[in-house]
């Protein structure tokens, strides 16, 4: 299954119920979406007067936790806190940059690729005890954390590995594209 928000996404949590008889429940707050299901998804279509920094467009939702979930946003991600642990995910796709962006990793099948494009700015990953991650950060970053190794400037293009990842093994392949400031992997 796969889950797109378009133009954007902000303000909004996304959380995981193992229970929940249908592949995913929506709400919202002010602007209401078009809510489109297409095969294999649901496509979330803000109208063209969204604006990604105006508060009136919040909403909750929630995945059933027995499909894999691909989520995917075209445009900016402001204001996200993404709950996922529980969710068999898929991959996740942040076009258009993040902004105050926090994200529990659910524990991980195979390699599952995280890509952010158009930069971030106070972007969190939280991954599970053990699980090991490949990161790299491309055009800059500033307060770059992982783990409790802490680094004030890095260079134009980062790249950390774990001990134990390998391709096609249980982890996370993390691509920041664009420049970082506060960025933090735990």
């Amino acid at each position: 299954m796969k889950i797109v928000f378009v133009p954007g996404a902000a303000d909004l949590t996304l959380r995981v119920d193992p229970a929940m008889a249908e592949p995913y429940t929506l709400g919202f707050d002010g602007v209401l979406p078009e809510v489109r299901p297409v095969t294999g998804g649901v496509v979330v279509d803000f109208p063209r007067s969204f604006h990604v920094g105006d508060r009136r467009h919040g909403g909750r939702i929630v995945l059933n936790a027995a499909e894999p979930w691909t989520v995917e946003v075209q445009g900016r991600t402001a204001r996200v806190d993404a709950d996922l642990r529980g969710l068999r995910l898929a991959g996740l796709d942040l076009q258009g940059g993040a902004e105050q962006v926090r994200v529990n990793l659910p524990g991980p099948r195979g390699t599952v690729p995280v890509r952010v494009a158009g930069g971030a700015a106070d972007l969190t990953f939280r991954r599970p005890a053990g699980v090991p991650v490949r990161l790299a950060v491309t055009g800059g970053s500033t307060r770059l954390t992982i783990g409790e190794q802490h680094f004030a400037t890095a260079r134009t293009r980062y790249a950390h590995t774990d001990p134990g990842f390998e391709e096609g093994e249980d982890g996370y392949d993390i691509l920041v594209a664009g420049g970082t400031d506060a960025l933090t992997l735990q």
